[in-house]
Formats: structure tokens, sequence, C-alpha cells
């Protein structure tokens, strides 16, 4: 500013030329732009297209998990992995999720269990790999009790509400028994306890973002938890093709009976808002094609007129 004035001072004492000022005035604004952006747009904001598009490199662990063709989840408790949390989900499924905005149940069990080490909540996530460091060394640990993408418990455990369906998981053998809130929930065509026959399987064979399928195979009425967030605006299941019920399990997960035999059960993800887009949409193409037609109908009449 003091700069400014004293040389608008001097040109009217007729001291600089009408040129020197225009020199001088560039000169401060082209000064007060790179001194003023350079506190937003720093060398760090100028990168190569490479780093970019690979903004992480991987470590040895994330080679060796990247082996794994299977669908699970992964706990990054190595240095680097806490102070990036981004950095675990470029390259797995990682247990903190993609965004450091959560679902509030979810942050529920984040900050109950997962941040605790609960592995009972671990295992029933599917957290098949830990990201560990030891002596500078960052290396994965295989945690063979993952409870896999589904499976069959024995026993429902009812609660009467969620603060005492979060707390049980606590001490609860997820393998064998889930627990539900019976507030939520109709209970009345479920059995609490179920036989598991020995032979009985229930596989992950398909995985998209909006569409999970498995097959399951049981001599008896079984109940299958899912490691799937529960999520009701929008998710429905079947089995065999037809619509039934879900509910929600272990606080954050998707349960579900499934009559005895061979099935196929099949998750689609169908908003209703989604469905209303879509009929909104294709009847505003309609009627704007028929508008059309109509025009071009009209002054082709007029034309023969």
């Amino acid at each position: 500013v003091l700069l400014s004035s004293g040389t608008i001072f001097l040109f009217l004492k007729k001291k600089l030329s009408e040129m020197l000022v225009v020199i001088v005035f560039a000169a401060l604004i082209l000064f007060d732009l790179v001194s003023v952006d350079r506190q937003y747009v720093n060398n760090d904001d100028f990168v190569s297209a490479l780093q970019v598009d690979n903004p992480y490199q991987p470590t040895m662990a994330d080679k060796e998990i990247l082996k794994d063709q299977g669908h699970f989840r992964v706990l990054d408790m190595s240095t680097e992995g806490q102070r990036k949390p981004g950095r675990a989900s470029y390259f797995h499924n990682s247990l903190f999720g993609y965004h450091a905005a959560k679902l509030g149940r979810y942050n529920d069990l984040l900050e109950f269990h997962i941040y605790k080490n609960n592995m009972n909540v671990l295992n029933m996530l599917n957290t098949k790999y830990i990201i560990a460091e030891e002596q500078g060394e960052i290396f994965p640990y295989t945690n063979t009790d993952a409870n896999g993408n589904a499976w069959f418990v024995s026993n429902l455990a009812v609660v009467d509400d969620a603060n005492t369906e979060i707390l049980a998981l606590d001490s609860l053998n997820t393998k064998k028994t889930a627990v539900i809130d019976r507030t939520i929930f109709e209970l009345r065509d479920l059995s609490t306890s179920y036989k598991i026959d020995s032979l009985a399987t229930i596989s992950l064979k398909s995985f998209q973002p909006n569409y999970l399928k498995y097959e399951s195979k049981n001599t008896n009425i079984g109940f299958a938890v899912f490691s799937e967030i529960f999520y009701k605006y929008g998710w429905q299941a079947y089995i065999d093709g037809k619509e039934v019920a879900h509910q929600r399990v272990n606080y954050v997960l998707r349960g579900m009976e499934i009559p005895q035999g061979e099935h196929i059960i099949e998750f689609k993800f169908q908003p209703t808002v989604v469905k209303t887009g879509s009929t909104i949409a294709l009847a505003s193409s309609i009627i704007f094609g028929l508008l059309l037609i109509l025009g071009v109908f009209v002054k082709l009449w007029k034309k023969r007129e």
C-alpha cells in the first residue's frame, strides 16, 4: 500500500513517467499475487502425473496380501497405516473404510471394539490380514480365525436395547452366536436355537458394490450371518429369487434364516430414490419425445395448408 501510494504521489509530482508507473504497478501486483497464492498453493501441489496416479507404493506386506484373490478385509496397524489411513484402502478392503464420514453404528463399533483389538469383532468382520510392524519391519499377519464372508450360527442371543447389543460383543463367540435387538426386529418367526450340520456350507460366489450372491447347503433350517453392514435404505434380500426379510445382528451385520436344502441368496442394492429418479427420467424423456414429434407434425401440417 505504501509503495503504491508513493508511486502515485511521485507520478502526480511528475517525478515518474507513465511507463515507469505501469512497470512498478505490474511488479507490485505480481509480487502480491505470488506471495498470497503460495500460502495456499506451493511446490507440494505440483507433482508428476505418475505420483498422482500412484500416490502409494506397495510394501512387501501389501504385495503378499494382494496375492490372495479372495474377498476379505485388512487391518493396517503399522505406523504409516495409522498416519495415513487411506493407504490401506488404496490396496485392500480396509477395515477403516474409504471415507472419514462413517455410519454412526460402524463408528460405535470402531470406538467400542475395533480400536481395542477385540478379536471376536475382528473375526466377524472377516479380517483375514493384519498389517503389523516390529522393529521397523512391516509384515502381514494371517488371521486364521476370521469367520469368513458368511457362516451359520447355532444360537441367537436376544437383547432389549442397542447398548446391551454392542456390549455383548465384548465376550460373544461370533462364530457360534449372534446377538439381536428384539425391540427393532420381529422375532416371532425366528428360533433362538439352530442345529448346525457339520457339512453345512454357505459361500460368497459373486461380489459387486451393489450386488452379492451366496450359495448355501444345509440339511437343517439355519441362521446365517453375513459379514456385510446392514443398511435398510435400499438393500433387499432374496432367496431363490423371492424377496425375504433379513435382520441386523451383532450391532452392524446382516442375518437371515435360510431354509434347509440348497439355495441361492442374493442381496441387491435398490434404493427407492433411485427407482423414483429413474421413473421420472424415463417419463420426462417420453414426454419430451412426444412433444418433439408433435412439434414436427404441427409444422408439417401448417406447410401443407
